[in-house]
Order: C-alpha cells, then structure tokens, then sequence
C-alpha cells in the first residue's frame, strides 16, 4: 500500500496532439542561379575597373590641365 494520493485527476488535463508537419522535398536548386548572379557581378565588376585602367592617362591628363588652368587665372586676377 505504498501509493501516493493523487490531489488532481489525469483526465481533467488532456495533453494536446503533437502537430505533425509534413515537409514537402523540393527539387529546385538555387546554388546554380546564385553562382551565376555572382560571376555577372564580377565580370561586370572586372570590366569597370579594366575601363578605368584604359581611361586612367586621360583623366589624369585632364586634371593636370584643370590644375594649370586654375593656377594661370589666379596669376591674371592677382595682378
């Protein structure tokens, strides 16, 4: 006679069902795509910086040129 009393009653707290969730597999695969999107945004990167590598005596150029520009009209408004 070794049982314990029980203050409440099992039947009174029904425990709820487990929501079982079915997964569904899928077959698409988006590495392919991604790995694609990336090598475009390097390639196009890579072209940008090569075109910039093409223009880069001429733009230094100009600059060279809108320094002495510059530098002449403050000689002319000094005087």
């Amino acid at each position: 006679m070794n049982t314990k009393p029980k203050l409440v009653d099992p039947n009174w707290f029904v425990k709820p069902k487990p929501i079982v969730k079915k997964i569904t597999p899928t077959n698409a695969d988006n590495s392919l795509i991604i790995n694609i999107i990336g090598l475009c945004i390097l390639v196009i990167g890579g072209l940008c910086i090569y075109q910039r590598y093409l223009d880069r005596e001429k733009t230094e150029l100009e600059t060279q040129n809108k320094i002495i520009e510059l530098n002449e009209y403050v000689k002319r408004n000094i005087k």
